[in-house]
């Protein structure tokens, strides 16, 4: 198992090249006592069910519909800090899941709010640097004056 485990393979649909001692023999395994079936991959038992507790379900289902753009990871921040849930103990996978599973995975249709920095009225208003030293101007000559200065 260990010599098969050290060769490169092509594997169709994947950009893996090797496989591990433990999954060629679990696949020799599987081949030998149960054939080719032995090899289908068969859908989890617990597909479909959650193992969130109902209240926490409740939880995140609430915090996304009160704000739809919601991202999970505020949602799972929310739960840790609200207490309900101890934290690292729920995941975003997990949560992902759930609001997919309810139709509310997909962020709010609402226009994202713009924000804009450095935004000033005429050009040379503001300037910005990580020196210490800028450009000199006319009105300031060759010193060097604060940032948002003319």
């Amino acid at each position: 198992m260990q010599e098969l485990a050290e060769r490169h393979y092509e594997i169709p649909g994947s950009r893996r090249t090797c496989l591990s001692a433990k999954t060629i023999a679990a696949w020799y395994y599987a081949y030998r006592d149960h054939g080719i079936d032995g090899l289908v991959p068969r859908p989890r038992r617990d597909r479909g069910q959650s193992q969130i507790a109902a209240e926490v379900q409740e939880q995140i289902l609430a915090y996304k519909q009160e704000n739809p753009s919601r991202s999970l990871r505020q949602i799972q921040s929310l739960l840790e800090a609200g207490g309900p849930v101890a934290q690292g103990s729920v995941s975003r996978s997990a949560i992902h899941r759930l609001l997919q599973r309810h139709g509310l995975s997909r962020p709010g249709t609402q226009a994202p709010e713009e924000k804009r920095s450095f935004v000033v009225a005429h050009a040379r208003d503001l300037w910005y640097g990580d020196v210490l030293h800028g450009p000199g101007s006319p009105s300031m000559g060759n010193s060097a004056r604060s940032i948002g200065s003319r």
